[in-house]
């Protein structure tokens, strides 16, 4: 029985007596180090990235609003420091 993997180009052909649990580590997917990584599924691996992607896109519109903030607070500081004759 051979099984294909989503995250290569190779083919991995367990041994006969081999279980499922012991097949080749995957690497790393979406940052995630978790033993239960290695048992989902090809649907759920899609769903996954999905998500994943989703996750990224809104830390970095969150990562993105945060500087604005520190901008508009170092502008301001600045102009405070201004005002009490302290540049």
């Amino acid at each position: 029985m051979q099984t294909e993997t989503l995250y290569s180009n190779t083919r991995y052909t367990p041994p006969a007596t081999e279980s499922p649990k012991q097949t080749p580590p995957k690497p790393d997917l979406f940052g995630i180090q978790a033993a239960w990584l290695h048992f989902a599924n090809e649907i759920e691996v899609r769903r996954l990235a999905k998500l994943h992607m989703r996750m990224e896109r809104r830390k970095r519109g969150l990562d993105d609003l945060i500087s604005e903030r520190q901008r508009i607070m170092n502008r301001c500081i600045r102009r405070m420091r201004r005002s009490n004759g302290k540049n």
